[in-house]
């Protein structure tokens, strides 16, 4: 199975992203079935709240790089929709959702993260924005969240450096929440979880609409993707991702 679910019996469920050999990297199996699970505890009136994490270490590497290189545009464009939906359906969820971060996020992987209500990470983790290591735009929305969260000045330095920003870093900025020891992450989030389930699931849903600004975000996404159709096209991308197959440090002089 690529993605678990575990439905406790005090109204908190829990996804785990199940794909250890690529860092739980978002391939779009992993995608639908991620959407596809949040469409049925949305509506599953016994869950109250849900915490998100990864298997084996790690949260998410973001996009599966061993399935990128496309160059058909349909194609490009398809891939596009699905990441909009995707974000656009996690992000709208109506009940609280905590992610529990440990090891790396990367990439869409980050926007997934700061698409939850809490984000709780272990000191140890690490948030890189890395999406120009292989000539990629950023997506998943991280232009909206992690500009909320840390300042559209941070996001761009961020973005332009793709350093890695640890756990403690990470909090400092605004982009967690809550920080842990290593190893402490999924108790920390389901503690998280647990409180939020107990209150009003109505209110909650009320106040998560209100403060949302579904409609930057939906703006954001659009945004995005419409970069990202470019920039999978350039010759940046494909240095990139040769660059990443041939397991060596990308030319861009040359792309």
């Amino acid at each position: 199975m690529i993605l678990d679910c575990e439905h406790a019996s005090d109204g908190v469920a829990v996804i785990t992203m199940n794909r250890p050999e690529a860092r739980n990297a978002l391939s779009a199996q992993l995608r639908e079935a991620l959407c596809e699970t949040l469409t049925g505890l949305a509506a599953d009136a016994t869950v109250r709240a849900v915490v998100l994490t990864g298997a084996a270490g790690h949260f998410c590497a973001g996009g599966d790089i061993r399935t990128m290189g496309e160059t058909d545009p349909r194609a490009l464009r398809e891939r596009m929709d699905a990441m909009v939906r995707a974000a656009s359906l996690v992000g709208a969820f109506p009940k609280p959702l905590v992610a529990a971060v440990a090891g790396h996020a990367a990439g869409a992987g980050v926007g997934l993260a700061c698409l939850c209500d809490v984000v709780v990470a272990e000191e140890s983790s690490t948030f890189t924005l890395s999406f120009l290591r292989i000539g990629l735009g950023p997506d998943w929305g991280v232009t909206h969240t992690v500009a909320r969260r840390a300042g559209a000045a941070v996001i761009q330095r961020l973005l332009l450096t793709r350093e890695g920003v640890k756990g403690p870093d990470a909090l400092r900025l605004g982009i967690v929440d809550v920080l842990t020891s290593p190893g402490g992450a999924l108790a920390a989030a389901l503690d998280q979880a647990h409180n939020l389930a107990a209150g009003p699931p109505q209110g909650i849903a009320a106040v998560k609409r209100f403060t949302g600004d579904a409609d930057a975000l939906r703006d954001a996404l659009q945004r995005e993707a419409a970069l990202q159709l470019e920039r999978f096209m350039s010759p940046e991308h494909a240095e990139g991702i040769a660059a990443f197959r041939d397991k060596r440090t990308p030319d861009f002089g040359r792309a």
